[in-house]
């Protein structure tokens, strides 16, 4: 039996709302465009020194890249030549490189391979590096906790970013439903681009799907403030394009949690602080029951049965909203006994397959424990109403998994964007006290459809829908809209199985 654990709950990665919009002076004209710093690579051997020796590069380089080529599981859908990088790459460790060009050497391995649990750092620069003005770090993504920049931002279709939440009287005047336009004078896409190519280090996390993983780089425009002097912003119904500096930020300090959620009348978040990553309640103003689901550890299995017991038992609704917009991960089969209610039958779901040839990147073999990942429905309990699933980038490992599970209820529709798609189980390949690696060493497929391995294939949304502007600036979930929607108007619509998942 499988169980898996995410590298977002791993890396333990809260929920803020801002106020009153505060003032904010427009500048006159934009800055100047900032073109590629030539001392990058200086800056970046200079700010770690020179670490461990080189043969202790090597073999940490030599291990990542042998346990990838031996036994990654997940190289289907993946362009990636894995034997170039390593031509590319090893010659010039082994000549000798300094910790934060080795760590930037290993940062390209990793995202060449866009899976989410699968990564190799150091740990210094990964974990324990602060964002000042001017370090040569780049974070990609910005789900969990954060305490440097104050504001959550998420992709507008266009590729800038708007903020969906910020602490009130924020130092750069963010508020919600301001976009993000343009950084120091360019597109962000370009910036990161070109950071990437400078040879920075990389830290954070990112999603397994192509469009996940343009996600997760498009959201952390703010989490890269240390790299950046100004942002442009404009505010829906403004023609006013608003020039905010960076500045105020440095050595300041404030605590947010970032979901991709927005709060519902009539539902708390989840009190992560206080160990609670699952929460419910019923939408103010309706009969629709609502559960947050932020991960799968500590007490998520009796507070996720308790949930949906309270909202099928103890209540008279009309539908529920199961959102997993965000979700960390952990232990898939926490999400049992609350599957069991909704489920009044058993349903097979998916298997597992590992690579069977060292020297094959496609060769997998299927592990044959389908038993183990049931359903286990209850004959005496089934829920006969809409169920509505939130689902998007920032769920993973198991927070994929579990979303998975649920599309194969008949009344279950999805809506907002694909999960992750880190549908697989992940191993260390190091671990130590300057670096660690893990990888994903077997793949999941449905039953239906063996031989299709699920990492990297978008989840399928019913109906998909992000958060927009004019509504953020209102204090509205998007999405959520979208779903009670869906639900008050599930009497006049067809009622049969999705057919998204056939058992």
């Amino acid at each position: 039996m499988i169980r898996t654990v995410s590298l977002l709950l791993l890396l333990t990665v809260s929920s803020v709302w801002a106020g009153e919009t505060p003032s904010i002076a427009p500048g006159s004209e934009s800055p100047p465009a900032v073109t590629a710093d030539p001392t990058w690579a200086e800056r970046v051997d200079e700010f770690w020194g020179p670490g461990v020796s080189t043969a202790e590069k090597l073999a940490f380089f030599d291990t990542f890249w042998t346990t990838i080529d031996r036994d990654f599981a997940c190289f289907q859908d993946l362009d990636v030549d894995w034997n170039a990088l390593r031509d590319l790459y090893r010659p010039e460790v082994a000549a000798g490189v300094s910790k934060g060009r080795f760590a930037a050497i290993m940062s390209r391995l990793s995202l060449a391979l866009k899976e989410a649990h699968t990564v190799a750092f150091d740990r210094d620069v990964f974990w324990r590096t602060p964002n000042e003005p001017g370090v040569p770090l780049l974070v990609v993504g910005q789900w969990g906790q954060i305490n440097d920049f104050g504001a959550c931002l998420t992709p507008l279709p266009n590729g800038s970013a708007m903020v969906y939440r910020a602490v009130e009287d924020h130092p750069m005047g963010l508020v919600p439903g301001m976009v993000i336009v343009r950084v120091d004078g360019r597109e962000w896409s370009d910036l990161y681009d070109e950071l990437l190519g400078e040879g920075l280090p990389v830290t954070g996390f990112w999603a397994s799907s192509d469009e996940g993983f343009e996600h997760s780089w498009q959201m952390a425009v703010g989490a890269n403030w240390h790299l950046i002097e100004f942002f442009e912003a404009i505010v829906p119904g403004d023609d006013v394009q608003y020039l905010l500096s960076t500045a105020p930020l440095e050595g300041w300090y404030t605590d947010l949690w970032c979901t991709e959620q927005l709060p519902v009348p009539g539902v708390a978040f989840p009190d992560i602080a206080g160990g609670e990553l699952v929460s419910w309640g019923i939408v103010e103003g309706t009969r629709i029951g609502y559960i947050y689901g932020w991960g799968w550890a500590w007490d998520a299995e009796t507070e996720f049965e308790e949930a949906v017991r309270a909202l099928m038992f103890d209540h008279e609704t009309d539908g529920l909203i199961i959102d997993f917009r965000f979700n960390m991960g952990g232990d898939m089969f926490l999400s049992d006994p609350g599957l069991a209610l909704l489920f009044d039958e058993t349903v097979p779901t998916i298997d597992w397959a590992t690579r069977c040839d060292p020297s094959l990147h496609l060769a997998m073999c299927g592990m044959n424990i389908s038993d183990s990942y049931v359903i286990p429905g209850d004959p005496g309990s089934f829920y006969d109403r809409p169920i509505a699933v939130l689902v998007g980038p920032g769920a993973v490992s198991s927070g994929d998994q579990v979303a998975l599970r649920l599309a194969f209820h008949a009344k279950a529709r999805f809506f907002g964007k694909s999960t992750s798609t880190a549908f697989n189980a992940a191993a260390l390949a190091h671990d130590d006290a300057e670096f660690r690696a893990t990888f994903a060493f077997a793949d999941a497929y449905l039953l239906s459809n063996p031989g299709e391995y699920l990492t990297h294939d978008p989840l399928p949304v019913d109906h998909p829908v992000w958060l927009q502007p004019s509504d953020v600036v209102e204090g509205i979930d998007t999405v959520v809209e979208a779903a009670v929607a869906w639900i008050e108007e599930f009497d006049r619509a067809p009622r049969h199985p999705s057919g998204r998942v056939t058992p």
